[in-house]
């Protein structure tokens, strides 16, 4: 399949505070860094009433060519932020429109150009940055609890894969980032993840205690409710490609950057980076210092055009 800008649709969301701020920069970075897919379709969708982006973000978003969606979207889990993107991705997949969707984060940028070829595959991903709520196999304590979710899904347990985590490096049955993952519309993928996951919320299969964990994400600390179902949605497009019997090929490590844990990252910056997973870093004060850290080695251009950007107000 020849991919090209006409062949690919970007979808994101914005709402009201941090992810509007975020989602304008994330698509004036694939407008200026995108190379041969910098002209493709950006769908961006608020899916809340009462939480609308500005009427200057949205006048940003039409500045730069991006078809704005303001829908009313009933989420099986409002506490779980994260459940708004896995049901704004199944609306748009169900629309008729290019051959292949890529989801992404609103904290994500791109600093250099994709490879179109990446995305020929059924779908691409990377795997998710720590092992978190995933499972290492038959000794680990959160086995059962997966085992259970294949049961839901209906999906034989032992034909999840093994994928190694980016940060901690730990082998775990498939789990991928969010924060970047493309299909080809047609499977329906995306729509199978979100009757999957609402089987498992249903089912109330919170992946923490349901008091939740304290995180950091790109939006603020959650904690409670906002996290007891932590890492679900990522599960539910793992289960999903196994019950559809297509295969995830995952994308390189310079896609979905976890820029937040470079510390905790062995070995160099895989070079260049194309796609960057910043969460909560560019709010900060000393956004500036993220970008202009070496072992980032962002291009000269990309932290020229990040100085003029940042902190994020939102």
């Amino acid at each position: 399949m020849t991919m090209d800008a006409g062949a690919v649709e970007f979808a994101l969301i914005a709402e009201a505070g941090p992810l509007e701020a975020q989602a304008v920069l994330l698509c004036e970075s694939i407008r200026r860094f995108g190379g041969a897919l910098a002209q493709a379709q950006i769908t961006v969708v608020s899916p809340r009433a009462q939480r609308r982006p500005s009427a200057r973000g949205i006048s940003a978003l039409e500045r730069l060519h991006v078809e704005y969606l303001a829908l009313d979207i009933d989420s099986c889990c409002p506490e779980y932020g994260t459940s708004w993107r896995v049901h704004a991705a199944a609306l748009i997949e169900q629309r008729s429109g290019p051959d292949v969707l890529i989801q992404l984060d609103s904290d994500t940028i791109f600093v250099s150009e994709p490879d179109p070829a990446w995305f020929a595959a059924a779908a691409t991903a990377r795997p998710v940055d720590v092992k978190g709520m995933c499972t290492t196999g038959a000794e680990d304590p959160l086995d059962p609890y997966w085992r259970d979710l294949c049961a839901l899904a209906e999906v034989d347990y032992d034909r999840m894969p093994i994928v190694h985590t980016t940060v901690d490096r730990v082998a775990v049955r498939a789990s991928y980032n969010g924060g970047f993952v493309a299909v080809r519309r047609e499977l329906g993928l995306l729509a199978a993840t979100e009757e999957i996951f609402r089987r498992l919320i249903g089912a109330d299969m919170h992946s923490w205690t349901a008091d939740g964990p304290l995180m950091r994400t790109g939006t603020g600390y959650l904690s409670g409710r906002q996290t007891a179902f932590w890492g679900t949605s990522q599960a539910a497009f793992s289960l999903a490609a196994v019950a559809r019997d297509q295969e995830v090929r995952l994308l390189p490590a310079t896609c979905n950057f976890p820029g937040h844990s470079l510390d905790q990252m062995q070995g160099p910056t895989p070079s260049p980076l194309v796609h960057l997973h910043y969460h909560w870093l560019f709010a900060e004060a000393n956004a500036i210092e993220h970008v202009e850290n070496p072992r980032l080695a962002l291009s000269a251009e990309a932290r020229e055009w990040l100085r003029a950007k940042l902190p994020l107000i939102g």
